[in-house]
């Protein structure tokens, strides 16, 4: 599954996952952004980062989150 936008980087922050960006007229795609780094280029086109869950990892509602902290 592929979430995309501000819903990714939520799901990023929440379980300390890395973040994607797709490639644009200005910039190749690139991976490994920070939830920080994600929000930046988010506040100015929210349909240039992702994040792909296996659907189980996604829908497994008891999944402990592993960080109540920001990874910034």
């Amino acid at each position: 599954m592929r979430l995309t936008g501000f819903a990714a980087i939520e799901y990023a922050e929440k379980y300390n996952l890395r973040l994607s960006k797709k490639g644009d007229h200005i910039d190749q795609s690139t991976g490994n952004l920070s939830v920080a780094e994600a929000e930046a280029i988010a506040s100015e086109d929210e349909a240039l980062i992702y994040l792909d869950v296996d659907d189980g990892e996604f829908y497994d509602e008891g999944k402990p989150a592993t960080s109540y902290d920001p990874d910034r």
